[in-house]
């Protein structure tokens, strides 16, 4: 059974924004260059990125939980069209920051919104399947976008890339214009359900592990350029290649994970996790030896990635409601983990600690989300078995 098309044109409009989000990674050495600032500081173009997303997605996606899914999506891309232009051509590293702070914005919004019209275009039995769809737009940028992005970064400086995320948001707007359904801001989503799911502490819990486990990887993935460059001694050409194999590793890891969560949320998220921190110290201990980094890579992105279908699905379980707010707030918690994940490595590195930390660092902060994880889905099952009880009959007088 075919997934309906407005599925992948919301997967075409996430390659888009996953472009603008993963392939300034690959040119921070050319915009600390640029700005004559050191690798560290150009990392903030990522930290910014991700704070817009964390802060300004869940709300601007409550501010606008009944406004037509259509015009809301249209509105956000143009946004991130324009945003895109203003990196492009921004005097300082500050305006950079800032304008990347609004096109995560968008990505946070759009994320919730385009989460919430797959989940409802499908059957419940489907849903980590279609999520999975949404999602392969970011990690297909890994692999496509991020490579064309940093070809066109080597040859003509870092600004190219984000002229060549405007031409792919441009796109997807017409894209976007074409199929998309009309869609009512007022779903059953946007009543004092939303505000109960809000109140469950384990969806918060939820949102918590989701950071920690996203953020074990982006403490390292941040400063891949220059870690493959100096411990692996890859050179600029290489590192754009080194990327397609660890996006390669990513597409293939989020489809199989979509599949396999509609069988098993649980076992899908702790198994992605596990070989997530397995995968981080190994890179850590292996990093100078270019053949197991290209191993090591698509294990990495397949694991990192891994993640995100089920626990996007565990977190709409858990909030017994498909809603913009509750699916925003989820794909916040992954930006926080990849602010959280590139501020850690950078306060690495500015006290002089080594790349090869990096992993390990970022293998402990996953270990914490999988034991929140872990704690979080013990609650809800008893939560669950709790409900099903049935209530005691009072006695007549």
């Amino acid at each position: 059974m075919r997934s309906p098309i407005p599925i992948y044109a919301l997967a075409l409009t996430s390659f888009a924004l996953g472009t603008a989000e993963f392939a300034p990674n690959g040119q921070l050495s050319s915009v600390s260059d640029g700005f004559a600032v050191s690798v560290a500081d150009a990392g903030l173009i990522t930290t910014g990125f991700a704070i817009g997303a964390t802060i300004g997605g869940p709300l601007i996606a409550a501010a606008t939980l009944r406004v037509p899914h259509k015009r809301l999506t249209l509105v956000l891309v143009s946004v991130f069209l324009v945003a895109n232009v203003v990196t492009a051509v921004s005097p300082g590293l500050l305006v950079a920051v800032l304008s990347r702070a609004v096109a995560g914005a968008v990505l946070g919004t759009f994320m919730g919104v385009a989460v919430t019209i797959a989940s409802d275009l499908v059957a419940p039995a489907r849903r980590g399947r279609a999520i999975a769809l949404v999602f392969s737009g970011l990690t297909i940028s890994n692999v496509l976008g991020v490579v064309i992005g940093n070809l066109a970064g080597n040859a003509s400086g870092w600004r190219s890339v984000f002229w060549f995320v405007t031409g792919l948001a441009l796109i997807s707007l017409i894209g976007l214009l074409a199929v998309l359904p009309r869609q009512t801001g007022a779903a059953a989503g946007s009543s004092g359900s939303v505000g109960r799911a809000l109140r469950t502490g384990r969806l918060w819990l939820t949102y918590g592990a989701m950071a920690l486990a996203y953020a074990g990887l982006f403490t390292m993935f941040t400063y891949i350029e220059p870690m493959l460059q100096e411990r692996g001694g890859a050179s600029s050409g290489a590192v754009v290649w080194l990327l397609l194999v660890f996006g390669v590793g990513l597409v293939l890891g989020t489809h199989v994970a979509g599949h396999l969560a509609d069988r098993s949320i649980r076992s899908t998220t702790v198994t992605a996790m596990i070989a997530l921190v397995v995968a981080l110290v190994a890179f850590s201990l292996l990093g100078t030896h270019l053949v197991a980094v290209v191993v090591l890579l698509p294990v990495l992105g397949a694991a990192g990635y891994g993640m995100v279908p089920p626990l996007q699905s565990f977190a709409v379980e858990i909030a017994e409601v498909t809603s913009p707010v509750v699916s925003a707030l989820a794909a916040a918690a992954f930006m926080a983990g990849v602010s959280l994940g590139s501020a850690v490595g950078g306060e690495i590195l500015r006290r002089g600690g080594g790349y090869e930390e990096l992993p390990l660092v970022g293998a402990g902060l996953t270990v914490l989300g999988l034991l929140v994880f872990l704690s979080v889905d013990r609650l809800h099952g008893r939560a669950t078995a709790a409900a099903l009880l049935p209530r005691p009959v009072a006695e007549l007088g």
